[in-house]
C-alpha cells in the first residue's frame, strides 16, 4: 500500500508500506477519508511526547472493512466504520476503575503505534463503530476530534443550564466544544485571535465571540457575565505558548472552574498559585474523546452538528506535507483538512 510515512521532524514521505494483515480480534480498513489534527502538526516537527520513528501518522478517520482476524463476531466485510484511536491495556488501575483513557500503558494509533495515513489501517475490533447511513466519510472522519470537545464538556464540565461558558480557541475543537456547551443549555462566548475562526463560529450559531486582541480581555469578560466572570472557561489552544491559560485564569469568576483540553508538548504553564487558592478556582483536565463516539455519531445524524460546514480542504494523502503546512501557515482560511488516500474518493 501507498502512506506518507513520519521518518524524522519534518521528514514525512509519501511511499510504499506493507499492508496490514490482521491479526485475531483485528480488522482492516481501507481509509477513505482521515482528517488532520493539530497533535499531527506537533508530531510532524517530532514534537508529540510518545512519538516514535519511522511512523504512520493519521488518527481520525474512516473507512471500509475488507479483512478481518480470527473470533471477529460483530463487523463483516463492506461495513461502513469509524475508528477510536486509543489502544488501552484493560489491565492498570484507571482500566479497572472504567477509565481507560488514562490507561497507564495506553498506546495510541498514530503517534505510537501506525495510524491512517494510508490507504488501509490496522484497527482493533473494540475500537470500530459502525456509521449511520446518512453520516459521511468525510463527516465521519471529524468524530473524533468532535468526541474530543463532547468528553470535555460532558465529563469534565458538566454546564448547567444558563451558565455563563467561555471557550478559549475557535478551532475544530474548540467549536465542538462550545456547540456541545450550547447544546446543554450554557450561554456561550468564544475567544480566537484570528478572524476566520470567529466568523465561522458565528456561521455555526456561536452568537458571542471575542478577539482577545481586541481591548482589555478581563474587562469584555465582566461585561459580559454582568461584571462576575465567567462561570467556567474552557481551554482548547494549547501548543508551545501558555498564554491562553492566563487567560482562563483572568476571566473566571470566583469559585470558578477551569478546564484545560489544549494539548502543551512543552508541559508547562505557568500559573498564579495565590489568586487561584484564594479564589477558590478549580482547574480540572480533559483528555481524549472517552465514550465520546456514540453520540458524536447521533449529532452528526441528527443534523445537530454538520462538520461538512467546516471542512475547508480535502486534499490527496500525496499532499499530507503540504496539508499540514498549509494548517500551521494561518493565512489563509484552514479549519479542518481531509486527506484521501483513496484515488478518486
Amino acid at each position: 500500500m501507498k502512506a506518507a510515512i513520519l521518518h524524522g521532524g519534518g521528514d514525512l514521505r509519501y511511499e510504499s508500506a506493507p499492508d496490514p494483515a490482521p491479526g485475531p480480534g483485528e480488522v482492516v480498513v481501507k481509509v477513505h477519508a482521515c482528517s488532520i489534527c493539530g497533535s499531527d502538526l506537533h508530531a510532524f516537527h517530532g514534537q508529540h511526547p510518545r512519538l516514535t520513528f519511522p511512523r504512520i501518522l493519521g488518527h481520525e478517520f474512516a473507512g471500509e472493512i475488507v479483512a478481518l482476524g480470527k473470533d471477529i463476531g460483530n463487523f463483516r466485510a463492506g461495513q461502513r466504520v469509524c475508528c477510536d484511536i486509543d489502544l488501552p491495556c484493560g489491565a492498570c488501575g484507571p482500566c479497572r476503575e472504567g477509565r481507560s483513557n488514562i490507561c497507564e500503558r495506553l498506546r495510541t494509533m498514530g503517534f505510537d503505534r501506525d495510524g491512517a495515513y494510508a490507504e488501509y489501517a490496522l484497527v482493533p475490533d473494540f475500537n470500530l463503530h459502525l456509521l449511520p447511513a446518512d453520516v459521511s466519510f468525510d463527516q465521519a472522519s471529524a468524530v473524533q476530534v468532535l468526541g474530543i470537545g463532547y468528553h470535555a464538556v460532558a465529563d469534565r464540565v458538566k454546564p448547567q443550564a444558563g451558565e455563563r461558558i467561555a471557550v478559549i480557541g475557535a478551532g475544530p475543537v474548540g467549536l465542538g466544544a462550545a456547540l456541545i456547551a450550547q447544546s446543554k443549555g450554557a450561554e456561550v462566548a468564544i475567544l480566537d485571535v484570528l478572524d476566520y475562526r470567529l466568523a465561522m463560529a458565528r456561521k455555526l450559531g456561536i452568537a458571542t465571540t471575542v478577539d482577545p486582541k481586541c481591548g482589555e480581555l478581563r474587562e469584555r469578560a465582566l461585561e459580559l457575565t454582568g461584571g462576575r466572570g465567567f462561570d467556567k472557561v474552557i481551554e482548547c489552544v494549547g501548543g508551545f505558548q501558555e498564554r491562553t491559560v492566563a487567560d482562563a485564569i483572568g476571566i473566571i469568576k470566583r469559585g470558578g472552574q477551569i478546564t484545560i483540553v489544549g494539548t502543551f508538548p512543552g508541559n508547562q504553564a505557568t500559573i498564579p498559585i495565590a489568586f487561584l487558592k484564594d479564589r477558590e478556582i478549580d482547574i480540572n483536565f480533559s483528555r481524549g474523546n472517552f465514550r465520546a463516539f456514540a453520540p458524536c455519531l447521533d449529532l452528526i445524524a441528527s443534523g445537530k452538528i454538520n462538520p461538512d460546514l467546516y471542512i475547508s480542504h480535502r486534499l490527496p494523502l500525496t499532499s499530507a506535507a503540504e496539508a499540514l503546512r498549509l494548517l500551521e501557515a494561518r493565512n489563509v482560511e484552514a479549519h479542518k483538512i481531509v486527506l484521501h488516500p483513496q484515488a478518486g474518493a
